[in-house]
């Protein structure tokens, strides 16, 4: 016996009677809609990583540095490593907090130094 709608006494419609008027194609397009979201909301974005060393010739501790903005260096100034991916360039600055007297060095090609370096900051371009 099906449950009646209190209001104008109406059927309910059952789960198993809406399951079933849905059109199949829509239901398949909505799900790999979600299927599509889902992976876009947990796949990184693809971006430029700057590696840099504590010590020279690319020795000791490293940091990953990507994503958007200025991040200062700290202690490492023993040389680094920039991929380039996706069209996101990075400047070094001779200075901390992005600061410099003259142009920054530009990375828009991957590049390897191991050499110690007067760079205190790098800005990553988005």
């Amino acid at each position: 016996m099906r449950a009646m709608c209190l209001k104008k006494g109406l059927p309910v419609p059952l789960l198993k009677d809406m399951a079933g008027s849905t059109n199949p194609q829509q239901t398949v397009g909505a799900a790999l809609l979600i299927v599509f979201l889902l992976v876009a909301s947990v796949t990184p974005a693809l971006a430029s990583t700057l590696t840099v060393f504590e010590g020279p010739g690319c020795s000791g501790k490293s940091k990953d540095i990507n994503g958007c903005g200025c991040f200062n260096l700290g202690v490492y100034t023993g040389g680094f490593h920039f991929v380039y991916t996706e069209g996101q360039a990075a400047e070094l600055y001779a200075f901390s907090n992005c600061a410099s007297r003259e142009l920054p060095d530009r990375l828009d090609l991957e590049t390897r130094s191991c050499v110690r370096n007067e760079h205190r900051s790098v800005k990553m371009l988005c």
